[in-house]
């Protein structure tokens, strides 16, 4: 790692030297020096904004993309624990959109484009002024995102010894990483394979 690090900057080193020389002997006027300070400086930037490992540029994405899921997922969440407080067992119902926005803590605006985004990804059958139809796939996916978060509030209350009353918000912050390996480990853990586990607190 370290020699492939001095092997860059050496690189960038030799090209800004190039360019600076190269464009101070085609214009006369422009001191070299200054011209490779420039090109190494302007390396610089690109390579903090655009860098596919640490770059501002990829970074603002990530946490736009990271932004977009937690939403998407919290919208399909409250739909089904909605859906679950109107039928037992829990059918694919039409909920209401005060109701969600009661759930969450949702700007009307923020619901919106939450919602916008549902439907351009087909979580969302149908939409009315009033509620909230999720699609049949919405609806699997809805019961896939509650049965990890109930899974990992399970194994905070069990393990981690936090208040079920409180354990909803500490699932809240790591939910949106679990991956199917965690998954699997978490119903392991708590022998509790296939099924949605009832939710510890109210809902």
């Amino acid at each position: 790692r370290l020699d492939f690090m001095l092997l860059f900057a050496a690189l960038i080193g030799a090209l800004s030297g190039w360019l600076g020389a190269s464009f101070s002997g085609i214009f006369s006027d422009m001191p070299a020096g200054a011209i490779i300070v420039i090109v190494a400086a302007s390396i610089f930037l690109i390579s903090m904004f655009f860098g596919t490992a640490r770059g501002v540029v990829p970074r603002l994405r990530d946490q736009a993309h990271l932004k977009r899921r937690v939403g998407r997922q919290h919208l399909l969440r409250a739909a089904y624990e909605l859906a679950e407080r109107q039928s037992e067992p829990v059918k694919n119902v039409a909920v209401s959109r005060q109701a969600m926005l009661a759930h969450r803590s949702w700007s009307p605006r923020e619901f919106r484009k939450i919602l916008e985004r549902a439907k351009d990804e087909d979580h969302i059958e149908a939409s009315s002024a009033d509620t909230i139809h999720l699609s049949e796939s919405g609806f699997g996916e809805a019961a896939r995102v509650t049965r990890n978060h109930r899974l990992w509030e399970l194994y905070l209350i069990r393990h981690a010894d936090i208040a079920p009353s409180h354990v909803d918000r500490d699932a809240d912050m790591v939910e949106h990483i679990l991956g199917a390996e965690l998954v699997r480990k978490l119903e392991a853990e708590l022998g509790d394979e296939g099924t949605l586990p009832r939710s510890p607190h109210a809902v």
